[in-house]
């Protein structure tokens, strides 16, 4: 494999290098630029429109970080989960992993990464033959509009950056439809971005949520090959609860009811210049 150096941009002065081999390229029919590298460090990771959405080496910490933490916040065990994106399978195998659950929607809107990451990451991903999920081929918005009103106890959204057919997951009509499906205690989860390069993704998420959600956190969680902690915007339906703290324990290879407590605790410049606290 030839190996050349890759660079992600992350602004006009700034980027990460890899020194990579290229697996996979294709221009998907969503219109998404998807590739795939190896680099001797990270492993396997795929790149979605220039970013890195995971590797192979840390992905664990993200995948169960946007879903146990919703899970042990909850206040009693989910039975129906709804998953927006996805599409590697990271999100679904965390799931598979806890016992309960009993229906598990999915609407991923590019057929193209989950049939790449099946191909060539099939190892970090869930059963896609679990009679209790129902895979569809959908945009996340219109996913929402169709299903019906209080069916789900927890809804996570594993989006990409608000780029291109994410756009329309940063919404105030789109969080305005999590509302709708969820049961009158349910939680919704969705990554929102790194806050030290692109504090206007959380922002964003932030205010509009806290326009539609009566109860509405922000955790982080350090992704090290993201290169700075990573943001998740958590909604609650029920203003009552008293916090979002871990009602049961998990333990994850990342993931702990300390960890969960900790992700919570969020930096000074995070709630002034971002949140306005």
């Amino acid at each position: 494999m030839t190996r050349y150096w890759w660079r992600e941009h992350l602004g006009r002065d700034y980027g990460h290098a890899y020194r990579v081999g290229l697996i996979y390229e294709e221009r998907t029919p969503a219109g998404q630029h998807l590739q795939v590298f190896h680099n001797p460090f990270w492993g396997r990771f795929v790149v979605l429109d220039g970013i890195v959405q995971f590797t192979e080496r840390d992905e664990f910490v993200y995948h169960e970080t946007i879903v146990f933490t919703p899970v042990a916040a909850l206040p009693e065990p989910p039975a129906s989960v709804l998953i927006i994106g996805g599409g590697d399978g990271g999100v679904l195998r965390e799931l598979q992993k806890l016992s309960g659950i009993e229906r598990i929607v999915q609407a991923e809107l590019d057929l193209s990464v989950f049939e790449v990451c099946q191909k060539y990451l099939r190892e970090i991903s869930g059963d896609y033959g679990d009679p209790r999920l129902d895979f569809r081929v959908r945009d996340g918005l219109a996913a929402v509009e169709e299903l019906p009103a209080e069916s789900f106890d927890l809804v996570i959204v594993d989006c990409t950056d608000p780029v291109g057919p994410a756009r329309s997951l940063y919404t105030a009509e789109f969080y305005h439809g999590l509302f709708r499906v969820l049961k009158p205690r349910g939680l919704f989860i969705q990554q929102a971005s790194l806050p030290g390069f692109f504090p206007d993704i959380l922002r964003k998420a932030y205010r509009l949520s806290t326009g539609v959600f009566p109860k509405v956190a922000v955790l982080r969680a350090m992704v090290p090959c993201y290169g700075d902690e990573i943001a998740f915007v958590l909604g609650s339906k029920a203003p009552e609860e008293e916090d979002f703290g871990p009602k049961r324990e998990i333990f994850g290879r990342h993931y702990s009811p300390e960890i969960h407590r900790a992700s919570l605790a969020l930096p000074e410049w995070w709630k002034r210049e971002i949140l306005e606290f």
